[in-house]
């Protein structure tokens, strides 16, 4: 094979592709993107208040950081302003695990901290759950000798978590919302 036709072969597949990526292109719609029906993803969004986040009482501190890591995904300025038509509530389940011991000394090398989280999404005024989901998520840390040191790394291994299922749950919500409003 010369390298004439090489080119020419490739010269042809890159025109084939060019043509399937303009024609796929005009498919797709940015997420929060503008929308057809003037209704954009973040004013669905930021008109829901983020209510009460439920966890277990020894990850009280965790429920706080989750809440207030959705109020910042869902309007953007990290202020829950109230009068809002929908409100949003979570219940989190959580658990932790060591899965490695040092036999050394018989003491958990790492930890593992794992939250599912349901949530849902009410209409004020008529009580109607309108969108609802779940997500979940799992943060890893080291663990040492030093007592301090273990609790500091647990508790950034839950902020971590919490801002994982808050974005997860800020995107899902927003997925939804996005096509809720296209198949009308």
């Amino acid at each position: 094979m010369s390298s004439r036709d090489h080119f020419t072969r490739r010269s042809a597949g890159l025109a084939i592709a060019s043509i399937l990526a303009l024609g796929l292109g005009a498919c797709l719609q940015p997420l929060y993107g503008p929308r057809a029906d003037g209704a954009p993803v973040e004013a669905v969004m930021a008109a829901i208040e983020v209510g009460s986040v439920t966890t277990s009482t020894e990850r009280e501190h965790f429920g706080h950081a989750l809440r207030s890591d959705l109020v910042f995904a869902l309007d953007g300025s990290g202020q829950s302003a109230g009068d809002k038509p929908y409100i949003l509530t979570a219940t989190v389940t959580d658990s932790l695990q060591n899965p490695i011991v040092s036999s050394a000394t018989g003491r958990a090398a790492t930890g593992t901290i794992t939250a599912a989280a349901r949530w849902q999404v009410e209409n004020r005024a008529t009580g109607e759950i309108v969108y609802s989901g779940s997500a979940d998520a799992s943060a890893s840390y080291d663990r040492t000798i030093q007592r301090f040191a273990s609790l500091r790394a647990e508790r950034d291994a839950e902020i971590r978590l919490a801002r994982q299922l808050a974005e997860q749950i800020a995107n899902r919500l927003a997925i939804k919302i996005h096509t809720a409003r296209q198949s009308r």
